[in-house]
């Protein structure tokens, strides 16, 4: 299953969204027509949510809570907007249903306002990749970095700031104001897990600049 994520929603990975709620979204948006705007429920089938959490069994208590973070209200991030922003919730309606085995079966709809990022988004550019590229990532960071590695793709080299880079994958932590502690436990790891996990495959090293 492909995911065709538009710009705005991918700035939600700025956002306190967890991991499973960012791969639950994602589920949503590979089930979707994003063609045919009046369709805006998914049924996410029994046993499809614990693949794509890596689990084998989810309890009730914790379904309830990743759902209930999925109708927060967000920002979204909105280039036709530059000297405003827009506040909206991303789901209306869901409902959860376990079989005999403790298998969920997800009913899921989107709001209207949520409608114009996830439909028709040829004009607010969008991002297509596999479902599976993400499902077995553990780590938030490599779910970031990956989305910001294959937005960049065409341009096969280049720089970013290792500031911008720390404020990307939202690394605040004060260690990481030491290069190594940041390589060591964050950049390897996300490197490490895309290599091996998903066809996002990259290589990376650090630049440093004399001034004068």
């Amino acid at each position: 299953m492909t995911v065709q994520k538009s710009g705005p929603l991918q700035s939600l990975a700025k956002t306190d969204l967890t991991l499973p709620e960012l791969k639950l979204l994602d589920v949503y948006l590979a089930r979707i027509d994003s063609h045919d705007p009046e369709k805006r429920t998914v049924i996410i089938e029994k046993g499809e949510l614990e693949r794509v959490l890596c689990v084998t069994r989810i309890l009730k208590d914790d379904l309830n809570k990743r759902l209930r973070n999925l109708f927060q209200i967000v920002e979204i991030e909105d280039a036709t907007k530059p000297d405003g922003f827009k506040i909206i919730s991303l789901f209306e309606e869901a409902e959860a249903v376990p079989d005999g085995n403790g298998l969920w079966k997800i009913t899921l709809t989107c709001t209207p306002s949520a409608r114009e990022y996830i439909f028709n988004i040829e004009d607010l550019g969008y991002l297509r990749y596999r479902l599976k590229n993400v499902i077995e990532l553990k780590s938030r960071y490599s779910y970031v970095l990956f989305l910001y590695l294959e937005n960049n793709r065409f341009r096969k080299s280049w720089e970013i700031k290792l500031d911008d880079l720390k404020e990307l994958l939202k690394c605040k932590a004060t260690r990481y104001n030491q290069f190594k502690f940041f390589n060591a436990e964050i950049l390897k790891k996300c490197h490490n897990e895309l290599n091996e996990k998903t066809d996002c495959h990259f290589d990376y090293e650090p630049l440093t600049y004399s001034h004068g």
